[in-house]
């Protein structure tokens, strides 16, 4: 029944459901293997090798950190990113991909759900759980990589280099052969990160040394030189 003319569902957001539309939208927060592996992630990411496309051939597929803050695009730490190389973005040089617990997230996902209702606190993991995320990760990136490799030119990463995230990376590259350079510096200044975090507890988070001017300058140099430059 409708009251003063206000209908009951105007929008039900169901065309942004990856996984059950317009069923049930869990918030998936917990650390396990339950929330790598369990429903929804492991549906999300048989739809993804299934069923998903890159929109065309990019020169470079970049590997990048999720974020706490939903939708990815929209985070403090990847609104940074996006603008230190928003020209190659534009020009559609370079692919974003994200790699996370929910599995791999291309950038045009990353308003669909389960990717924008998720929390995994790194603090709760264990190293067997840790263990656990480089295996699964492993796996779907290697996955990723042999299913959609024509799309790309080649792959490049952006992670820090003591992530579990780029040791799965790192396995992958070996087991493949390929060459997937890490863009971000080993260390950043200190003060960078304490200034990164604006004094607001943002320093709280071991990604914020990807948004100091050290790291983000990296970044530009090393993305200039592969596709400017053209060398590997």
């Amino acid at each position: 029944m409708e009251e003063h003319g206000c209908p009951r569902v105007v929008w039900d957001g169901s065309e942004l459901d990856w996984v059950d539309p317009g069923g049930r939208r869990l918030y998936l927060r917990g650390v396990g293997r339950e929330f790598l592996e369990g429903w929804p992630f492991d549906q999300a990411y048989e739809r993804l090798l299934r069923e998903y496309r890159p929109s065309r051939r990019y020169r470079l597929g970049l590997f990048m950190p999720c974020s706490y803050g939903k939708p990815y695009s929209q985070s403090y730490i990847h609104y940074l990113i996006r603008r230190a190389i928003a020209p190659w973005l534009r020009e559609g040089l370079v692919h974003e991909i994200i790699v996370t617990n929910a599995g791999v997230v291309p950038r045009e996902l990353d308003e669909y759900w389960p990717f924008t209702a998720y929390d995994w606190n790194p603090l709760r993991e264990t190293p067997e759980i840790r263990q656990c995320y480089r295996d699964v990760l492993a796996r779907r990136v290697r996955g990723y990589i042999e299913r959609f490799h024509s799309h790309y030119h080649r792959f490049t990463a952006y992670l820090r280099w003591d992530s579990d995230s780029w040791a799965a990376i790192e396995r992958v590259r070996e087991e493949l052969g390929l060459a997937i350079p890490n863009l971000a510096p080993r260390a950043v200044p200190q003060r960078e990160v304490e200034d990164a975090g604006l004094g607001l507890g943002y320093e709280k988070d071991p990604d914020i040394v990807l948004i100091t001017p050290t790291a983000l300058r990296s970044l530009r140099e090393g993305l200039r030189t592969i596709l400017e430059r053209g060398e590997p």
